[in-house]
């Protein structure tokens, strides 16, 4: 099997972002990935995309964003694509599990946004980030091993 390629182009609308993540989903079902890591490649497209969509693009929903499902025999590679406000690399450094703690006891204070990229982080085996020429690029790896 060589590498294998799929591209996605949807409007920049929220209500569009489950038909990118159930298409990630199936696609992977068709790898050796077992069903669980299916849903947490689906769930990292989700966050990536409604990143673009709300941060990228401030919600405005005429713009695109491009998901390339690329399948190679050792992995699986995700880019996410928009052209709009870059994100500062920082965000992507400083993002770590650690941001997702909550204290049990203060459960009303527990904030509503921050958790996806910690999530992509700790789900894919490499993650980059590259803005060039007016576009940006979130790349997500994750090795495929027989499970």
């Amino acid at each position: 099997m060589g590498l294998k390629k799929m591209k996605f182009i949807i409007d920049s609308d929220l209500d569009n972002v489950p038909l990118i993540g159930i298409s990630i989903n199936k696609l992977c079902s068709l790898t050796p990935f077992s069903e669980r890591m299916a849903f947490q490649m689906e769930l990292c497209v989700v966050e990536a995309v409604t990143n673009c969509i709300k941060h990228a693009y401030k919600n405005d929903s005429a713009q695109k964003v491009e998901v390339v499902f690329s399948l190679s025999p050792e992995e699986l590679v995700l880019d996410i694509y928009d052209s709009g406000i870059p994100m500062e690399i920082k965000m992507l450094e400083q993002a770590d599990m650690k941001s997702l703690e909550v204290d049990p006891k203060d459960l009303e204070n527990i904030a509503e946004g921050g958790r996806g990229l910690p999530i992509i982080k700790e789900v894919m085996d490499s993650v980059a980030y590259e803005s060039k020429e007016g576009m940006n690029c979130l790349t997500m790896k994750k090795k495929l091993t027989r499970q």
